[in-house]
């Protein structure tokens, strides 16, 4: 009996042993904002305080100028930008030295925007969609409407023209949408005067596994969207968020049903139109949709999430006007949601009540950049490279303030411990 627990013994030391010496998977940021775009890690000692002198762990410099939020795997960091030749590239970085490991070719071409050139050109180029990624392959998906699946090498293994399959865009300011990756499958939306669609794809071939058409009441540019598919999961449940056209509704992943419809976002006056991607909790989603034009216009909308049917009225749990954002999304984090507006000033609200808890001016500047949260940390980033870290909490308290050199449109990734920030030209890592 004593021979027996010995090696029972042994046995249970070597196996903890084995378990000790498994490399442990880093978090993973492999689309925008995250998996399935909640903005939110669950890391921990993620950084408060940094500048070119603080605790910067990398940084490089990046071929011709775009703003895809930094998409990261377990090693590698992905990246799309549009060169002056009109070239269309994706970066691959090496996640722990920011060591360029291969830049490729796509094609190239331009932006399809009707709106003037002077509101757009210098912040949204055909390198604005923020890729997809996994351990083995990446998605890049540009304004022109040209997809790509490229290996880890670099190989391309598939391509797809969605112009040419589906429709010209026709929308002020262009293509802005980024892909979905989820469970084998990618999702885009394209929303538009135009055609308007949501498509689901094999990501292995690029094959049209669902297409919905999107035609929604909306006049003027609120007909366009530049938001990304958000996937839900609640109850057991998952589903795909799309907002644009006014609307925001919920698909169901495998087949495409619509579940459910929410309207209300038309806002008054002729350019206003939804940017921001749905933010979710497990219980609440909160839809934005505002107006370039400025004037305070805007709205905010929460709603009952996992519900069923036309839920415009049923489900919605708040409303907060004119304060709203307007390209930023917001980010929900525990009981609260923070939500940036386009000139910087923060609202700390309930999320199932919409009561604000405080409201505060941060840095100087223009705010389009989302909103991203971790260790209790909310991360809101302006374009003139100052990064305000707020404690994610009822009371206000400022944890940092960094500046980092650039114009910065791309939202942050988290991953590792380290938080990656891409200015038009330039990738930074701090930690």
């Amino acid at each position: 009996m004593n021979q027996l627990h010995d090696n029972l013994g042994r046995l249970m030391v070597a196996f903890i042993a084995a378990i000790s010496i498994q490399p442990i998977s880093a978090a993973t940021w492999p689309g925008f904002r995250g998996a399935a775009g909640t903005g939110v890690s669950d890391e921990s000692e993620l950084p408060t305080q940094w500048s070119l002198d603080k605790n910067l762990a990398w940084s490089v410099t990046l071929p011709g100028r775009g703003n895809s939020s930094p998409v990261v795997t377990s090693d590698r960091v992905y990246l799309s930008t549009h060169t002056p030749d009109l070239g269309l590239w994706v970066l691959a970085i090496e996640k722990a030295s920011g060591e360029l490991i291969w830049k490729e070719k796509m094609n190239s071409g331009q932006l399809a925007a009707k709106g003037p050139e002077n509101l757009w050109a210098h912040r949204h180029n055909p390198a604005t969609s923020t890729l997809a990624a996994d351990e083995s392959h990446v998605w890049a998906f540009f304004g022109t409407g040209q997809l790509y699946c490229l290996n880890k090498r670099g190989d391309i293994q598939w391509q797809r023209d969605l112009v040419k399959d589906y429709g010209e865009y026709d929308i002020t300011f262009g293509m802005g949408s980024s892909p979905r990756l989820w469970k084998g499958r990618l999702y885009i939306n394209c929303i538009t005067k135009g055609p308007s669609y949501v498509v689901a794809l094999d990501a292995k071939t690029g094959e049209t596994i669902w297409k919905r058409d999107r035609d929604l009441p909306a006049e003027a540019d609120g007909a366009d969207a530049y938001s990304t598919p958000v996937v839900w999961e609640g109850s057991g449940k998952e589903e795909l968020l799309v907002a644009g056209s006014d609307h925001i509704n919920a698909y169901d992943l495998r087949s495409g049903k619509q579940l459910w419809i929410a309207g209300g976002f038309k806002i008054k006056s002729p350019y206003g139109r939804i940017i921001a991607s749905p933010a979710v909790s497990q219980d609440v989603i909160i839809q934005c949709a505002g107006n370039p034009g400025g004037g305070g216009l805007g709205r905010a909308i929460a709603l009952k999430a996992g519900e069923r049917g036309e839920i415009s009225e049923t489900g919605r749990l708040w409303t907060i006007e004119r304060t709203a954002p307007d390209a930023s999304t917001p980010v929900c984090y525990g009981d609260l949601a923070f939500l940036v507006r386009a000139n910087g000033i923060t609202l700390c609200v309930d999320l199932k009540t919409g009561e604000v808890f405080w409201e505060e001016r941060m840095a100087q500047g223009e705010y389009f950049c989302a909103a991203v949260a971790g260790d209790q940390k909310v991360y809101l980033l302006g374009t003139t490279g100052i990064c305000t870290v707020v404690d994610a909490s009822k009371t206000f308290r400022k944890l940092g303030e960094n500046k980092l050199p650039g114009t910065f449109y791309a939202s942050p990734a988290i991953s590792d411990g380290m938080l990656f920030l891409r200015s038009e030209n330039t990738l930074y890592a701090v930690r």
